[in-house]
């Protein structure tokens, strides 16, 4: 036993001594490894920046260069000074070629515009990039020094190209016939519209194509009716509507010579009362009630272009072309409405409750209509609704039912000494039972005033001073194809007066734009029948009128 524990207590001995080495030996390694990571310190504080060196990476280092290599050795030297110098020898001898490769390099100023023509180049370029103010004030700049600095601009950027020229002219010989020198000479020839209209003189009118290309064409009607009574037809047509008159010769080549080229029919319809010169007033025909007035005073030398009531045949050469009487002689439309558009601004007051530093402006939109009618009759009106929600209202039926409804028309029927026939239509459609007007168009009739109309004759001198009554307001300005418009007023003692010119709204040197659709103020006059005095309007915002025509009106009769 005592053998057995004392070879127990050397094995627990030689165990302790074991775990003892063990324990030291590992004690011992973490030291060792710290040992040498701390004699690296030194060399690895040798290879630290340099404290004045930037802290920050400049983008310099990431451009690859020979450069590169001796850097790196020099940065691994041993000697922090002398690897520092040798940085700074490198990136002095650095050097920037391009200026876009500099960031810290100003970029060149914006040449400011001087010209009217640049103002206008930068406009169109910040208004391409959305600067919309910017290019406001340069145009705004432009147009003050050039009001025509727009057709220079496309001069210089969209010149015109020029013609190219005749690869053989006309003063060279010709050794070789060319072909194509005859058939370019051939096309570049344009005949003028009388030639072209004259070289239709032997066509005729062509069938119909067949509907299935072998089978028999049908029948047209008027291919074969002789030409006198072809002429008869379009001269009915031409009376009814001369639009529908001038769109035949759109048809057939045929159609189209006796449109252009028909003087009678013309003079038919130049002079004739639907559409004519036979239609117009030349003087007041009805009072402002549309009542027909009667001048048959004995001695009434008041009043000299009452005796000249129409334009006749005796009026004009024998050799006129009646087209151009019926396109530029002046003369009233009847088959529309004539508006004026007025559109201005006016400053307006900033609201109590909003806290702004600006003030609104306003866009104030009215509109003047006036429709004549064949028997010296006119309506006249003034609002603020848009055309589309009142042209179609705008008619005398509406008129009288507005005014007084079916007693007011009945009475009117009664008390009118010599009715027209438009009165008699306007009170047989008031009386009449479900005659009544919608609200709209008793809304839209409610400020409509009746009026009387007349032109002032062609064949009349203009007015003087010496000539014009003294009571007449603006003498000096009448002259022949004038319009003067007389309405009721603001009370049944004052009457308005207008005073218009007929214009054309086209372009006047252009020979076909449309005739007599443009009317221009010239004067607009309140009157006091009692006191005899007349006040003039101010015109400051008004416009023109311009025609309309409005299929509602049909004919306008």
């Amino acid at each position: 036993m005592d053998e057995s524990a004392s070879a127990l207590e050397r094995f627990r001995q030689q165990w302790k001594e074991e775990v003892t080495a063990r324990s030291k030996k590992s004690e011992k390694r973490p030291t060792e490894s710290r040992q040498p990571e701390r004699a690296r310190r030194p060399s690895e504080a040798r290879l630290e920046r340099p404290i004045h060196k930037p802290p920050t990476r400049h983008p310099i280092s990431d451009i690859k260069d020979d450069s590169d290599h001796h850097s790196d050795t020099d940065l691994g030297s041993d000697k922090p000074h002398e690897a520092s110098s040798n940085l700074a020898q490198h990136v002095e001898a650095l050097s920037i070629q391009s200026i876009d490769d500099d960031e810290f390099t100003p970029k060149p100023s914006i040449k400011e515009p001087k010209s009217a023509l640049e103002h206008f180049e930068h406009a169109v370029e910040r208004e391409r990039q959305g600067q919309l103010g910017d290019s406001v004030s340069h145009y705004r700049k432009a147009y003050r020094l050039d009001a025509k600095v727009d057709q220079s601009y496309r001069q210089k950027h969209f010149p015109i190209k020029s013609k190219p020229t005749d690869p053989n002219p006309s003063g060279v010989p010709v050794t070789v016939p060319s072909t194509a020198h005859h058939s370019s000479k051939e096309s570049t020839e344009q005949l003028t519209i009388d030639e072209l209209i004259n070289s239709f003189a032997e066509s005729q009118i062509p069938g119909v194509p067949p509907i299935i290309e072998g089978e028999q064409p049908p029948l047209c009607g008027i291919q074969k009716v002789p030409t006198e009574v072809l002429l008869e037809l379009i001269r009915h047509v031409a009376i009814r509507d001369p639009a529908v008159f001038v769109r035949l010769s759109l048809v057939c080549k045929k159609l189209a010579y006796h449109v252009f080229t028909d003087n009678n029919i013309w003079k038919r319809v130049a002079l004739g009362r639907e559409f004519g010169l036979a239609a117009q007033q030349y003087n007041f025909v009805t009072d402002l009630q549309s009542r027909e007035v009667i001048f048959r005073e004995i001695g009434d030398e008041g009043d000299e272009d009452l005796t000249l009531s129409r334009v006749g045949e005796s009026a004009f050469p024998k050799e006129v072309i009646w087209r151009d009487v019926f396109h530029s002689y002046p003369r009233i439309r009847f088959t529309g409405v004539y508006i004026s558009t007025v559109n201005y601004t006016r400053p307006g007051g900033a609201s109590a409750s909003a806290f702004t530093w600006s003030n609104p402006i306003h866009v104030v939109t009215y509109y003047r209509y006036l429709r004549f009618f064949r028997d010296g009759t006119c309506i006249s009106l003034l609002t603020t609704d848009e055309p589309i929600d009142v042209v179609n209202h705008l008619t005398p039926e509406n008129l009288t039912y507005v005014r007084g409804g079916k007693k007011e028309a009945a009475s009117l029927l009664k008390s009118t000494p010599a009715p027209t026939k438009k009165t008699i239509n306007a009170v047989a459609a008031a009386t009449s039972t479900g005659a009544a007007p919608p609200p709209a168009a008793q809304h839209v009739m409610k400020q409509a005033l009746r009026g009387r109309w007349r032109l002032c004759h062609p064949s009349l001198e203009p007015a003087t001073a010496e000539t014009t009554p003294i009571d007449q307001p603006n003498p000096t300005a009448i002259s022949p194809g004038d319009l003067h418009i007389e309405t009721e007023g603001a009370g049944p003692r004052y009457m308005y007066t207008m005073h218009l010119s007929l214009k054309n709204a086209g372009s006047a040197r252009s020979k076909h734009t449309t005739k007599n659709n443009k009317l221009q103020w010239k004067g607009f006059w309140s009157y006091n029948m009692l006191t005899n005095d007349w006040a003039e309007f101010s015109l400051r915002h008004d416009k023109p009128f311009h025609f309309s025509r409005v299929k509602g009106y049909g004919l306008g009769y």
